[in-house]
This record gives structure tokens, C-alpha cells and sequence, in this order.
């Protein structure tokens, strides 16, 4: 195969992942996709916000959010609480919010090499589990200094100050 070819094969493979990543985000183009992943069923995943600014999680279709948390993003940095750990081999990040009574955890979970990542969804007892089925992009640790400290969070562990 002739070199052009090749450097036009992997382009158009970068071309169309990008492509990819972008159509499964419910963040605009002004915002950054702390994170974002395919649920299954066209649906997926997202925390979309400016830095220092907005956050606010989607979750739906491209064209038909279902849930999109705070409805308002004034001041929504307020609404999210994070928490992280981290040992030799394990990196565990949650972003956590309530919306009227029922809990919703977003995790990105890394043990022994292997990735976990989706969103818990918790009402009084009933905890359900909407896992990430594709390529996850996750930039959640960036909000560390940006949110408050879950002490809830078992990830904290006495962290929190």
C-alpha cells in the first residue's frame, strides 16, 4: 500500500472517531464534555458545562434530552458534588447531584486496567445502573478543585475539609 494511502486511511479513522464522539455528546459547541458516553439505544450520557462557570448533566437522544439537570444553569456548579480515589492500579472519580429525592451518581471507575463508567440512579431504596456501552470520554477530574466534596462518598474517606 502506497504511503498517501495509508496517511489518508488513518486521517479519515481519526475523521470519522471525532465525528463519532461529537454525535454522541449533548453538549453545544461552546461548552466542554467533562463527560460523555454512549447508554445504549442512541442514548447517552453527559455533563456538559463552561469551566469555573455552568455544569449541567443530559441525558437523551441528540434532539430529545429527557433529563437535563439543573433545568437553570445559573449558578449550577452549586449542584454537583465530587469525590475521588486513588491507589496504585485504581482511580475511582464520582459526580454527584440530587433532583427531587432521587440521587444520581456519575462514575468513572478505573481497577487492574479495567474501565467502568455510567450513571447510578438512586430513589429511596431502588438503585438502578445506566452503564457506558462505547468509548467514554471523561474529563471529570478537572472539576476536583471546581466542586464541592462529597463527604457522603465513601470515595472521600475523610478528605473533605
Amino acid at each position: 500500500m502506497k504511503r498517501g494511502v495509508q496517511l489518508w486511511l488513518v486521517l479519515a479513522a481519526f475523521a470519522a472517531q471525532a465525528h463519532a464522539a461529537r454525535a454522541q455528546s449533548l453538549c453545544s459547541a461552546d461548552e466542554v464534555a467533562f463527560f460523555s458516553c454512549p447508554a445504549g439505544n442512541g442514548r447517552s450520557i453527559n455533563l456538559c458545562g463552561k469551566p469555573a462557570q455552568t455544569l449541567q448533566y443530559r441525558f437523551g437522544k441528540a434532539g430529545h434530552v429527557e433529563l437535563a439537570y439543573p433545568a437553570q444553569v445559573q449558578d449550577s456548579i452549586a449542584a454537583f458534588w465530587y469525590a475521588h480515589y486513588v491507589r496504585a492500579q485504581t482511580d475511582r472519580i464520582e459526580v454527584r447531584f440530587d433532583n427531587s429525592g432521587t440521587e444520581y451518581v456519575l462514575f468513572d471507575y478505573t481497577e487492574d486496567g479495567r474501565r467502568q463508567a455510567g450513571v447510578r440512579v438512586t430513589q429511596g431504596s431502588k438503585e438502578t445502573s445506566v452503564a457506558c456501552r462505547g468509548s467514554v470520554r471523561s474529563r471529570l477530574v478537572e472539576l476536583q478543585d471546581k466542586l464541592k466534596c462529597d463527604a457522603d462518598s465513601a470515595l472521600a474517606a475523610g478528605t473533605c475539609r
